[in-house]
């Protein structure tokens, strides 16, 4: 007796092929706090504001001034206050320092944005 003619039996089809979502850039900590940064002082010099990256050191006269949420606000409430001479603001926790005649910038502090306001010196005065 001949067994019965089994009918071949295809392999299985392949998986389907995924085309791989594209890599998406997460930015660092550093890059999102250079973008803050950089928005922060285009947003100044569209005010007219001069300001540069980093903090002016001692000379504190107001620390985490009260209600200013903005470089911006910052800058102004140095330029209406006589005894302020120089500004920093902390755009990540928006905190705003004004401060005194004396002391020095340091332009390596990435996270912060500094002014000056021009103003005389004490010796100026008469």
């Amino acid at each position: 007796a001949v067994p019965p003619a089994v009918a071949p039996v295809a392999p299985p089809a392949p998986p389907p092929v995924v085309a791989a979502a594209p890599a998406t850039h997460e930015p660092s900590g550093d890059e999102i706090m250079a973008q803050h940064r950089q928005q922060a002082l285009a947003t100044l010099a569209s005010a007219g504001l001069s300001a540069k990256q980093g903090a002016w050191l001692y000379g504190d006269y107001i620390n985490n001034a009260d209600g200013i949420t903005t470089a911006i606000a910052c800058a102004q409430a140095c330029v209406a206050d006589t005894k302020c001479h120089h500004w920093n603001f902390k755009f990540d926790s928006q905190r705003c320092d004004l401060k005194a005649e004396n002391g020095g910038v340091n332009e390596d502090i990435a996270d912060w944005v500094t002014g000056d306001v021009p103003r005389p010196k004490k010796n100026d005065e008469i």
